[in-house]
């Protein structure tokens, strides 16, 4: 199952994930499942990150629901934006690398919900590090953005897509919305991870790399 931040997840889940995971791979796949972002008065609020407490709530209920051993619950969550109360937030280094970072808050989430079909992952530094892999990816989406788009790519020259950062100025979406001001999230963004390639983001993004690697070793087990 696939708990994940919010709707461009979802999508990026449905049209590039499961082709590959469901088709290639021939591991069943359920979800996405939106994060819950609160639960008052047992009403549930989907969708973006406010708190960890619904969050762990709302894992363990799943995990709690499905007795089965094959079942797994992985995640889909920013780094940048994470409430400072998530497991591991407060404890990161300032010298650490992005995907260090991500790494080091997966590893004491895993910790919080010690299940070991729980296989939590963490973007370095957001989901729209996989679009900067390629920028003219964007193109299919905004034909008319070209020297938008080589502005995009002059400002990320030299930098790895995983280690475009943790700010309101300089995350990459926020980056994205620099140029190009109409960038839908959930349209686009999928979209020009599918014209790019896995393999390509794969190579550009070993952290996330490595993630979907671990689901891809789920079919022999």
């Amino acid at each position: 199952m696939f708990y994940v931040e919010g709707h461009t997840e979802r999508e990026f889940t449905r049209k590039v994930l499961f082709p590959h995971l469901v088709v290639d791979k021939g591991i069943v796949c359920l979800g996405p499942m939106l994060a819950v972002n609160s639960i008052r008065k047992g009403r549930v609020a989907r969708g973006g990150v406010r708190s960890y407490a619904p969050i762990k709530k709302s894992i363990e209920g799943a995990l709690k629901q499905r007795k089965s051993d094959d079942f797994r619950l992985t995640t889909m969550l920013d780094l940048y934006g994470l409430p400072a109360n998530f497991p591991g937030k407060s404890r990161l280094s300032a010298s650490d690398t992005g995907a260090q970072k991500a790494a080091a808050v997966a590893d004491a989430w895993k910790k919080d919900i010690p299940d070991r079909r729980f296989i939590p992952f963490v973007f370095s530094y957001e989901f729209e590090a996989l679009v900067l892999c390629n920028p003219d990816s964007l193109l299919a989406a905004y034909p008319d953005a070209g020297r938008e788009i080589a502005a995009l790519k002059a400002e990320i020259a030299g930098l790895d897509p995983e280690a475009i950062n943790d700010s309101t100025h300089t995350a990459p979406s926020k980056r994205i919305f620099k140029h190009i001001d109409n960038y839908d999230k959930v349209f686009a963004g999928p979209s020009a991870i599918k014209e790019t390639g896995l393999d390509e983001i794969r190579r550009r993004c070993p952290h996330f790399d490595g993630w979907l690697s671990e689901l891809e070793r789920l079919a022999g087990a």
